[in-house]
């Protein structure tokens, strides 16, 4: 499997699970045989960069490549900014998430919230895509619930916005 410049050994990749993928945790399923492994979710908000969370986040030091973050939140600009603060701080791959169920991320239109509104998944893809020079990954749902399944859509929408890869849950937000 192959991610922009990015050869892959295998196709297993693991998912970005907040409180799991540490730093520790990558290092370990990529030891094990993981062809990637996707960092826990990053906020765009800035705000936020200098916490130690965060700082621990951004922090990929002896890591196997390549290196894939994952960023969250539904303001272009600030994902365009959050994606070029991971790229300084060594990330090699920026994963946007459009999957996350919780209601802390969705009640801020972020997560798998953006899939309710294509114009704006296309502004935010664009952003970041334009914003750095590496290979920009998305993770999505089918869709908000049963009656609005549009991955197949916004999967579109992501390979015209030049979205390099695409993991896809197969259930819906509302699936949970």
């Amino acid at each position: 499997m192959q991610i922009g410049p990015h050869i892959l050994k295998n196709n297993l990749i693991v998912a970005p699970m907040a409180g799991v993928t540490d730093r520790p945790f990558r290092q370990l399923c990529k030891s094990m045989g993981a062809g990637m492994a996707v960092s826990e979710m990053v906020s765009s908000n800035s705000l936020l960069w200098g916490s130690e969370k965060t700082r621990r986040r951004a922090n990929h030091a002896g890591e196997v490549d390549p290196i894939s973050v994952q960023i969250a939140g539904a303001d272009p600009a600030m994902m365009a900014e959050a994606a070029r603060y991971n790229v300084d701080q060594g990330a090699q791959i920026i994963d946007i998430n459009m999957g996350c169920p919780a209601k802390k991320i969705c009640n801020v239109m972020a997560g798998s919230a953006l899939l309710r509104d294509e114009a704006l998944v296309v502004r935010l893809l664009e952003s970041v895509v334009k914003a750095v020079d590496v290979p920009v990954t998305l993770k999505i749902r089918t869709g908000w619930d049963s009656t609005s399944r549009n991955g197949v859509a916004i999967a579109r929408l992501a390979e015209q916005c030049g979205i390099q890869a695409l993991s896809v849950h197969g259930r819906t937000r509302a699936d949970a």
